[in-house]
């Protein structure tokens, strides 16, 4: 008996696993074969809860096997089509991967597709030279060839290689090799022109050479032209998208119907491959190596992930990734045509709260938005988007505070700006009496200072110390930075003469220089910080005040010594410090700004930066000039020169230490090899 029981147990645990092979399961999230990646508001990558999953590989369609596929889309019919190109045709499928029917008539290398709201299926084929027309059964319409306005020109090739069309019937193309940007096909065949062209990237070599080469020169060098896009895309408003390899900074574009870029810098694959838009205007690309990318509808990455296949034929990851499409439940299908399969990614529970919070958030109902926020962040704590959601929820419920705290986790100047001018409000409403007496109490206390500061005991005592401290020798030449903007003639002729100045002052003042700069560098008011918080480099700080105000003292010595310069490494050093007087006293002024001002009044602190500029350059100008006994030619001369002896200074330190690395690490190599051999 307890063998048969033993047999039946065993059949059944047999059966219950064979059902749950055959049941389809939701994949897990730990089981990706990649690491998802977000940026965070200082524009790092973090890793990040997984958006999507991989669920289903697509091997074949139906039993039909794709050959080199180059494109997909998917009809607002809930249908894919594919251009099948080593197969010649447009096939289309279900969204599960059945086998429909097929389109074949005049197609030899099918590249493109796109699916009106009316079933029309446009088609580019590079090899025909064509964009052609199908009805929804695939019976050839229409057919566009090369265009004949002259606004195509001449010499321009024609091959379309991808294409959308809008609600009206014009087509928007890309033809390869054509780098004149998108051409625009009325539904008549008309050209009406080109627009969206990528700009021509000059290197710094080549800008000099313009400008220094004969006619006969720059005929014989080689034409800069602007890089083609690669794919496009378009919403549901007619915005057009583009991708173009080899352009991170700008490889994704979206054009307003005017053909202007809307897009700033857009963090993106250099071999980009595609551009799809979903249905909250979220913008998915796709390079080459199959790595995904998904941002808002303004250009801000949300997720990154997948990858390419390392020969184990993992699921999720590509050897040539060539196209991808979104459907209304945001899966995702990315097309490989090097294998000839297509991926389906399913949106995990995470994202479908990012796509809901951001639905919301994007249309304006930032209070209906927080909530599923905050589940965002219950998941991932680090995802700076979604304090930016709810820092503007936060606002719209006047919790100003609550607003600013979650503006400053999310990165969000602006939303931090409106939501800190509020307070600033209250807190002048509600103490700008007790302010104004403060302010009056203070005057007073100056007036009785002046007038009867020598006749009140205590007072006298104090102003008795205060005298002593202002008469001693350090004071003194500390008080002699006012007088360098009053006469700086004169200032720099005592430093050099009369010796207004010594080394040990001239030391503290550039110590109180480099105080400074760290303090306003790391503690400004958070609209005005250039630094994210936590972040310190005082090494590094060290190098770039001190080290370079060092070196062009010193630069500055070694040439005006060569060109008959009066002045001593000592009156060098003792006057460039005073030359920043303008930053010694402006810069803790503005550093206090930066806690009260708002970006309405930005303007301030850009007027006192520039001041301190130009007022040290000034400054350093006049300086050089009365030391040295220069006329003002020679003045000039000899600030260039100190700058480019800086540059050749630094390229050699740069050259030097490299080599000692490479010393270093030969060194360590062989220690490391005889200490491994010898044991």
């Amino acid at each position: 008996m307890r063998r048969k029981g033993n047999r039946i147990g065993s059949v059944l645990l047999c059966v219950v696993f064979l059902c749950l092979l055959g049941c389809p399961m939701a994949a897990s999230a730990q089981g990706a074969p990649y690491t998802s990646l977000t940026i965070d508001k200082d524009g790092n990558p973090v890793r990040t809860v997984d958006g999507y999953i991989p669920g289903e590989l697509w091997d074949k369609i139906g039993e039909e096997q794709l050959k080199k596929p180059s494109d997909i889309f998917i009809s607002e019919e809930g249908e894919m089509y594919i251009a099948d190109t080593g197969n010649k045709r447009i096939l289309v499928c279900s969204l599960e991967g059945e086998y429909l029917r097929e389109m074949t008539q005049g197609l030899e290398e099918p590249t493109g597709v796109f699916v009106t709201q009316e079933g029309l299926v446009y088609v580019a084929d590079m090899k025909a030279r064509k964009i052609l027309v199908f009805d929804r059964d695939g019976v050839l319409v229409k057919e566009f060839g090369t265009p004949v306005s002259p606004l195509f020109g001449k010499s321009a090739q024609y091959a379309p290689s991808k294409l959308v069309v809008n609600r009206s019937g014009s087509i928007y193309a890309l033809s390869e090799g054509n780098t004149e940007g998108i051409l625009t096909i009325s539904d008549y065949g008309d050209f009406y022109g080109y627009f969206g062209a990528n700009d021509t990237y000059l290197s710094l070599a080549n800008r000099i050479k313009r400008v220094l080469f004969t006619e006969e020169q720059l005929k014989s060098m080689q034409k800069s032209v602007p890089p083609s896009a690669c794919n496009i895309d378009m919403d549901g408003t007619g915005l057009i998208y583009t991708v173009t390899q080899g352009t991170e900074g700008s490889g994704l574009k979206k054009f307003n119907m005017a053909g202007n870029n809307m897009f700033g810098q857009v963090p993106t694959d250099a071999l980009v491959a595609d551009v799809a838009v979903g249905g909250i205007d979220n913008i998915f690309t796709v390079s080459k190596q199959g790595y995904i990318y998904e941002y808002t509808r303004d250009g801000e990455l949300l997720f990154h992930f997948g990858g390419i296949d390392d020969g184990n034929n993992r699921m999720g990851l590509f050897i040539t990734a060539q196209a991808i499409e979104v459907d209304a439940q945001n899966r995702l299908y990315v097309l490989d045509s090097s294998r000839g399969d297509i991926t389906v990614f399913q949106p995990t529970e995470y994202a479908d709260t990012v796509h809901q919070a951001l639905a919301l958030y994007q249309e304006g109902l930032y209070t209906e938005s927080r909530e599923p926020w905050e589940r965002v962040l219950k998941q991932n704590g680090l995802f700076d988007y979604a304090y930016r959601g709810i820092a503007e929820a936060q606002y719209k419920l006047e919790d100003y505070g609550g607003a600013m705290e979650a503006a400053r986790l999310g990165g969000a100047g602006k939303t931090y700006s409106s939501a800190f001018w509020q307070v600033r409000n209250k807190w002048l409403r509600e103490n700008i009496v007790a302010a104004f007496w403060i302010l009056l109490g203070i005057l007073l206390l100056a007036k009785v200072w002046r007038r009867w500061g020598d006749r009140i005991v205590g007072l006298r005592q104090i102003r008795g110390g205060l005298g002593l401290l202002a008469r001693t020798r350090g004071a003194r030449e500390l008080g002699f930075l006012k007088y360098a903007i009053k006469n700086p003639a004169d200032a720099f002729y005592g430093i050099k003469n009369e010796g207004k100045v010594s080394v040990a002052t001239a030391t503290f003042v550039y110590l109180l220089f480099f105080l400074i700069f760290v303090v306003n560098k790391y503690a400004s008011g958070f609209l005005f910080k250039t630094v994210p918080d936590g972040q310190y480099d005082i090494g590094g700080d060290l190098v770039r005040t001190l080290g370079v105000m060092l070196l062009f003292v010193v630069c500055n010595h070694m040439i005006c010594s060569i060109r008959d310069g009066e002045a001593t490494l000592k009156q060098n050093y003792c006057a460039f410090i005073y030359c920043f007087m303008p930053y010694l006293f402006l810069k803790p002024v503005a550093f206090l700004l930066s806690h009260v001002l708002t970006y309405n009044e930005s303007f301030l602190i850009s007027m006192l930066n520039f001041i301190m500029v130009a007022g040290t350059g000034i400054l350093i100008y006049f300086c050089i000039k009365e030391i040295q006994c220069y006329t003002y030619r020679e003045t000039f001369v000899s600030i260039f020169l100190t700058l480019f002896t800086m540059l050749i200074v630094a390229a050699a330190g740069f050259i030097l230490f490299a080599l000692m690395k490479q010393v270093g690490d030969f060194l360590v190599g062989i220690y490391k090899e005889v200490y491994y051999r010898g044991r």
